[in-house]
This record gives C-alpha cells, structure tokens and sequence, in this order.
C-alpha cells in the first residue's frame, strides 16, 4: 500500500488559507504584511504552472522573479499554446513591475520614511494582480486537465487496436 504525501497536502492548504489572510491584513492596515503574503502566493502559482509546463518542480533556487522571467520565455517561444491563450503577456509584465516595486518599497523602508498610502496601493496592487492569476489558473489547469484527460483516453483506444 502507497503511503500519502502529507507535504504536499499541507502545501495545498496553507496556500488555500493565506489567500484570505491577504484580504485580512489589508483591510487591518497590515499593507507590509499582505505584500509579504501575496509574493508567497503568486510565487506558489506560478511554480505550479512551470511545474506543470516542465514536467519538473523549478527547486527552492527559484524565486518570484525567476519564475517570471522563465514562464515570459516559455510564453515567447510559443511551444505551449495554453499558456498563450489563458495568460496574457501584460500580466506577467504587470507582475514584474509589481515585483519591482515592492523591492523598492522595501530598500526604502531602511534609508527613508514611505508613506502609508504608498504601501497602500501597492498591496492592493497586488491583490489585484493575484486575483487575475488565480482566475487565469483556474481557467488554464481545468483545460490543462482536460487536455490531459484526452490524451489518455485516445491512447488507450491505440493500444486496444494494436494487437
């Protein structure tokens, strides 16, 4: 009998609960915090595309910037074409720009002072643009699945021709 992953469970849930925690720290003014969260969770998705795309898991040396630039390059050479049609190239633009400026927020924060309603927008920047990719993942996995569900089946009715 095959033994459960309880990690990867465990993953799954702490990303289904900390999606709820952004919207929480934001709406307690906790805008650092909420910024923090949403990296983790944009993070996490586009792991999981690239894990998906690659048949690989990417390995803790890829972080949210990594991430971006290799699924832009996957996007640009065109090998994927559900990449293309359920993710638009300016959200993966928007996202770095996103990424860059929570960076500077943060090199800020130590030599001056940034003001709240800098920090503000930002994280609500952010929720935005997770929302975006969290619709455009769900969209993206279901045809993937279905995809993948095909090619199975027609494979299976290869096989029980062939004799």
């Amino acid at each position: 009998m095959k033994k459960k992953n309880k990690e990867s469970g465990k993953k799954l849930k702490v990303v289904k609960k900390l999606a709820p925690k952004a919207g929480l720290a934001i709406k307690n003014e906790f805008f650092l915090d909420a910024s923090w969260i949403l990296s983790y969770l944009i993070e996490s998705k586009l792991m999981r595309i690239l894990t998906l795309m690659t048949n690989e898991h990417p390995g803790l040396g890829y972080g949210l910037h990594k991430c971006l630039k290799q699924i832009k390059f996957l996007q640009t050479k065109e090998t994927h074409p559900l990449l293309a049609k359920h993710f638009e190239r300016r959200l993966f633009d928007e996202l770095q720009a996103w990424t860059g400026h929570r960076n500077k927020i943060y090199k800020d924060l130590i030599d001056t002072h940034v003001s709240l309603t800098r920090i503000k927008k930002m994280s609500e920047e952010g929720i935005v643009l997770y929302q975006e990719l969290n619709t455009a993942y769900k969209k993206f996995k279901k045809e993937w699945t279905n995809d993948l569900v095909k090619e199975i089946t027609s494979g299976d009715e290869t096989n029980e021709q062939t004799p």
